[in-house]
């Protein structure tokens, strides 16, 4: 079978995929990464309203299928203080798109004891099991550098100055008065700096803005920002990770500040997350994590023109 059927890929890509998750797991015994398999239904989710969460009903209460298997990597991470890792499916309502599906393969895992830049270099190795020609080193930017370059306004810019930016795209008076600063940096960053990045290969972006990065611990050497960094490929962001917060109190403010967004925006407050929050007191050790999306890799190691060719039976737009 050459062409693709029903399933809407080919045998030779399945062959491929089937590859690309060996090799990664191969890769992660060989480095004493042990693999686990936490749930995926859980009467909680990630409280980021940027995160569209997928709630179901089970046994008369709400739940949710995770769009990350986050929190309770974390909380194994706390009890045993070993590396681990997860590749499975995960899920985030209303995306079905060349880049997205409501329901995809994710691979994440977290060091104990690694810097951010030790992690980066082997998200590149990850990122060669799929597409040996890009071996040389993953190129770097800046994120404020980029979003000057790409919106021409200051990364620093108040609400004010982001809203008539992103005005000035065409977005509705409605949409953008109900973002604050980070969802309307988050949009033009999505419109106008996403697609310039990885045109000429892989391209991280360090140096978030400390507002815009969650989970990630802040950056002692450079106020205001965070050790976070993204991976782009042809404009594609694949991996999203860096140093984890630590300090509970700290979690419980940004979790409070999301739920308080999501009210604002008409979306439903999540539950307080007590695997996640047990993690932290207990105390979470020093460690880098990372998640990456394993479909987008293989569609674009492989030149797929969408992410539906490289997923068999694929959700589609209507």
């Amino acid at each position: 079978m050459t062409g693709a059927g029903r399933s809407g890929t080919t045998w030779q890509t399945l062959e491929r995929r089937a590859g690309l998750l060996r090799d990664i797991r191969a890769y992660f015994a060989a480095a004493g990464v042990l693999e686990v398999d936490t749930p995926l239904l859980r009467t909680t989710c990630a409280s980021d309203p940027h995160i569209p969460e997928t709630p179901v009903l089970g046994q008369g209460q709400s739940a949710y299928l995770q769009s990350s298997p986050e929190a309770l990597l974390k909380a194994l991470l706390a009890e045993f203080g070993r590396p681990v890792y997860q590749l499975g499916h995960v899920y985030r309502a209303a995306e079905v798109g060349r880049r997205h599906q409501p329901e995809f393969t994710m691979l994440e895992w977290y060091r104990p004891g690694w810097s951010m830049q030790a992690l980066m270099d082997e998200v590149g190795t990850i990122l060669r099991l799929a597409a040996p020609a890009h071996s040389a080193p993953i190129g770097s930017t800046d994120w404020s550098h980029c979003f000057e370059a790409a919106t021409g306004i200051a990364a620093s810019s108040g609400s004010d100055a982001l809203r008539r930016r992103a005005s000035a795209l065409g977005h509705s008076t409605a949409l953008l008065d109900r973002l604050d600063e980070g969802g309307l940096r988050d949009l033009l960053f999505s419109h106008c700096v996403q697609p310039t990045l990885g045109r000429s290969g892989p391209e991280f972006v360090t140096g978030f803005l400390a507002g815009d990065a969650a989970f990630a611990r802040l950056d002692p050497n450079r106020p205001g920002h965070a050790l976070r960094f993204e991976l782009y490929w042809q404009g594609v962001e694949l991996a999203n990770g860096g140093e984890e917060l630590t300090d509970a109190q700290t979690w419980l403010d940004r979790a409070d500040r999301d739920n308080m967004q999501r009210a604002a925006c008409g979306a439903s407050r999540i539950p307080r997350d007590d695997d996640w929050l047990w993690a932290l007191q207990r105390g979470l050790p020093a460690c880098s994590g990372v998640a990456l999306g394993v479909d987008r890799l293989l569609m674009l190691a492989t030149e797929a023109t969408s992410i539906q060719s490289v997923v068999p039976f694929a959700w589609r737009q209507t």
